[in-house]
């Protein structure tokens, strides 16, 4: 359901979006041309490795074994400590002004990096013969990198702060072998890295449409 509700709200028309935000706020910030053209740049980087955000987490699940692997299966509401959520409605997404819109994006992929290196590791443990896997999630963390990047760029640009202060330890580690805890933490993980890459695509779309006029 909470995937369903977050692509709701995204497919709603940008254009019409952005209108309604112009038409309620004065944050339109005088910005120079070349950092209006990197929100474009963002974009379409999010939009180029949608596709391969999008398959991370069947891959993930293929490899775990049943009831994960089964075809119908569905990864179940959990809450993981310290993993920040793409969720969000759409009254937040209208209401954000540009520093909150940015530093939760560079926030999220500052921590989905060290959330999808654990998993990562625990995938070397439980199923180490599956370097497609690893391969999987080594793409995952070099684009978060780049999104890393190129938001900090445009923060820097636009002369907000890109200090982020993560909890520690952020991974909670758990006692024990806890095996299926793991397994599940990882898909939640994968889930949580794919639908963010939608919300950002959408972002930066908000973004670019907001100031086109200012170029």
């Amino acid at each position: 359901m909470r995937s369903t509700a977050l692509l709701t709200f995204l497919v709603v028309s940008l254009s019409t979006a952005t209108s309604l935000a112009m038409a309620e706020t004065n944050d339109v910030a005088e910005l120079s041309s070349d950092t209006i053209v990197l929100f474009s740049e963002a974009q379409k980087f999010a939009e180029d490795i949608q596709s391969s955000a999008d398959s991370l987490l069947p891959t993930y699940l293929s490899f775990q074994g049943a009831p994960l692997s089964d075809p119908d299966y569905q990864l179940p509401h959990i809450k993981v400590a310290n993993l920040p959520t793409a969720a969000m409605d759409y009254d937040t997404f209208m209401s954000q002004n540009d520093e909150t819109r940015l530093n939760n994006n560079l926030y999220f992929y500052s921590a989905i990096v060290e959330f999808l290196k654990v998993a990562m590791t625990e995938q070397e443990d439980l199923n180490p013969a599956e370097l497609s896997l690893k391969a999987k999630f080594e793409e995952a963390m070099a684009n978060s990198n780049t999104l890393i990047s190129k938001i900090s760029d445009i923060m820097t640009q636009m002369g907000m702060s890109v200090t982020i202060t993560l909890p520690k330890p952020l991974v909670v580690p758990y006692k024990g072998s806890a095996i299926f805890r793991k397994k599940l933490r990882g898909g939640v993980v994968c889930k949580e890295y794919k639908e963010m890459v939608l919300l950002t695509k959408r972002d930066f779309e908000f973004l670019a449409k907001k100031y086109q006029g200012h170029l």
